[in-house]
């Protein structure tokens, strides 16, 4: 078994390549595109990497045909600018898995989902200084994603056999987006896992606090404003509010910082420089209640670590997140019923939903569920491409 991974400077390969190793031992290459060296987030030593430019226009395929025929299963880890141009170069009958992170389908295929509230929507247009050349600019932008949709990624989607997004749900959000020639077929699988990655030294603990931790990070998706409008409302003092603003828009984190702190004070916490995931989890375990005021998927990991910790975690009625917990037992509320009922922000979940909800979140992102879900995605990757070749072979035949 050979499996070449393409990925981006981020966080999630180092999470997901230890995985893969465990299952498929010796047998994992990791290629990350970048525009920059070196590289800031990855820590593992890749075993190749390749520079680019962030353009939908003008990015070709860095490795040759003749390099990926080399492999059994060829992995994307999420499908942006920098890595779908690989996909003109991988021929049909090799299998290919694209695990979606999110803004990869959502910028793309679901571009027509409005993910602003009225407010947010405003502030955006707000923290452009020049209108017009705003428009233009987003005038100008909306050009290259059509060119990018209907020509380039749309094809390298097809040529994909296993899709895997982060929700199960946007799965069939994503295939009924438009009229595929072919789409890939469905798999489950999900980045980190509660013994590696998200509660590590943590484990049995439980969050001791009523502050309020609104967000992941500095991104209009959030929909921050609304949230910092509905706490003013419920006139909510004398409690932390906590916000991780360390990645994202600059422009919005100076604009929230200066909204959050008019509006809660000296109550006010923002998060603004990275830190390690346990000094993380060390500052959000003082939150017993969590705001998520996104319209699409977002902030997962955030949701998993806060829920098994134990707190309140409100997310939006028409967040797919919703459904996604909701049809797995866990109990969360929404920020519809906030609005109408303040007093949740004042009621802890018992100790019978904490520990049910911890225990389904530690079934679902335990280890071994991990192991099994990769081999489950190899198995079914390999599978696809034995059906593709049969299908290839019998159409050349008629």
């Amino acid at each position: 078994m050979k499996i070449i991974h393409i990925a981006t400077d981020s966080k999630f390969i180092d999470h997901a390549l230890p995985v893969f190793e465990k299952v498929f031992p010796n047998s994992n290459d990791v290629v990350v595109f970048t525009t920059k060296v070196p590289l800031e987030y990855t820590k593992l030593k890749p075993s190749r990497i390749e520079v680019k430019r962030r353009s939908y226009f003008f990015n070709k395929p860095k490795l040759s045909e003749d390099l990926y025929e080399t492999y059994d299963l060829v992995i994307f880890h999420s499908l942006g600018p920098l890595t779908f141009p690989e996909l003109k170069n991988i021929s049909h009958d090799v299998a290919t898995v694209w695990l979606g992170w999110g803004y990869d389908y959502y910028s793309d295929c679901l571009s027509e989902l409005p993910l602003f509230l009225d407010k947010t929507r405003i502030l955006n247009v707000g923290l452009n200084s020049n209108y017009f050349k705003s428009m233009a600019v987003n005038c100008f932008r909306k050009l290259v994603k059509v060119f990018q949709i209907r020509t380039k990624k749309v094809c390298a989607i097809e040529k994909i056999s296993v899709f895997s997004p982060v929700l199960p749900e946007e799965y069939e959000m994503v295939k009924g987006s438009r009229a595929w020639k072919s789409f890939p077929e469905y798999a489950s699988w999900n980045y980190g896992t509660l013994e590696d990655n998200f509660v590590r030294g943590f484990e049995g603990e439980s969050v001791a606090g009523d502050s309020i931790l609104i967000g992941n990070s500095a991104t209009l998706t959030g929909n921050h404003v609304e949230a910092f409008d509905l706490l003013r409302k419920l006139k909510i003092k004398g409690r932390r509010v906590i916000v991780p603003l360390s990645y994202g828009d600059a422009k919005l984190t100076k604009k929230l910082i200066n909204m959050g702190a008019e509006y809660f004070g000296r109550d006010f916490e923002p998060l603004i420089d990275f830190m390690p995931l346990e000094d993380y989890v060390e500052i959000i375990k003082k939150c017993g209640y969590v705001i998520m005021n996104h319209v699409r998927q977002q902030a997962v990991g955030n949701i998993v670590i806060m829920l098994y910790l134990g707190a309140r975690v409100f997310v939006r009625r028409e967040n797919p997140v919703y459904d996604f917990f909701w049809k797995s037992g866990v109990v969360l509320s929404t920020i519809q019923e906030l609005e109408v009922n303040s007093d949740l922000l004042n009621q802890p979940l018992t100790q019978s939903e904490r520990d049910s909800n911890r225990e389904i979140i530690s079934q679902y992102w335990s280890r071994e569920k991990a192991y099994e879900r990769t081999r489950e995605l190899v198995k079914k990757a390999l599978a696809m491409k034995t059906t593709r070749r049969s299908e290839a072979f019998s159409g050349s035949n008629q």
